[in-house]
């Protein structure tokens, strides 16, 4: 074999040496990893150049027969070089791009995680305050009513109500379990969240004056009525 050959041969090994380096930068998830393969693509590189500008050195010290064959042989091979660092460039910037993608989707999807972990807790606890003040006014308007029917109906609406919105808030945080997927559909499903939590906060200050109106008349209904009675009485 000639030394014409043997570089030929060893550039053909090196390029696709390089070949399958590229296809690996395309697929790697670990950092460590990309960059290890990333450098032993450079370095591949190096000795592929090396083996061209060696191959043009021998080619110069060929007859004229020989020496037109090999220097088209040399464009084509400088040429596969060029695009192979064009392909290597974009392998690496592509790889760069779902790195710093899967970071941005990490941390957002914590970030979020995190949101909805304090309007939960938020939401938890104001759920329990909310049930306190209507156990205690249930317990008043037994102690000033004979039937409280109607008013226990108000507290059972309620209270499947807010089961209702709990369950809600876990569907939600199932859906936003899968958010790095799409980072701005995340944020549309964060920003619904909040418009129902508001949505059912306001509800809940409703269905509370509700309650206290209800109470308030049944109070001036009684004492209206114990009033009409000692006056009756005193009559």
């Amino acid at each position: 074999m000639s030394l014409l050959e043997t570089y030929e041969q060893q550039f053909g090994i090196t390029t696709a040496e390089i070949t399958s380096k590229i296809n690996q930068i395309s697929h790697l998830s670990s950092t460590d990893d990309r960059v290890t393969t990333i450098s032993q693509a450079e370095r591949l590189f190096a000795e592929a150049k090396e083996t061209l500008e060696q191959l043009e050195l021998e080619i110069r010290s060929q007859p004229p027969s020989l020496r037109q064959k090999y220097t088209t042989r040399l464009q084509s091979y400088s040429a596969e070089h060029k695009k192979l660092e064009v392909d290597f460039r974009r392998a690496r910037e592509a790889g760069q791009a779902k790195r710093d993608r899967d970071e941005l989707l990490s941390e957002a999807e914590q970030s979020l995680q995190h949101r909805h972990d304090e309007l939960a807790s938020d939401y938890r606890t104001r759920l329990l305050d909310n049930t306190e003040r209507l156990e205690r006014a249930g317990r008043r308007i037994d102690e000033g009513l004979g039937s409280v029917e109607t008013t226990q109906q108000v507290g059972r609406t309620i209270l499947a109500d807010l089961a209702g919105q709990r369950e809600t808030l876990e569907r939600g945080r199932d859906r936003l379990r899968g958010a790095d997927r799409d980072l701005g559909a995340s944020s549309r499903i964060l920003s619904g969240m909040l418009r129902r939590v508001v949505q059912n906060r306001a509800l809940l200050l409703l269905i509370l004056a509700v309650v206290l109106i209800v109470i308030g008349l049944a109070v001036y209904t009684v004492a209206r009525a114990n009033l009409s009675g000692r006056t009756a009485a005193a009559g």
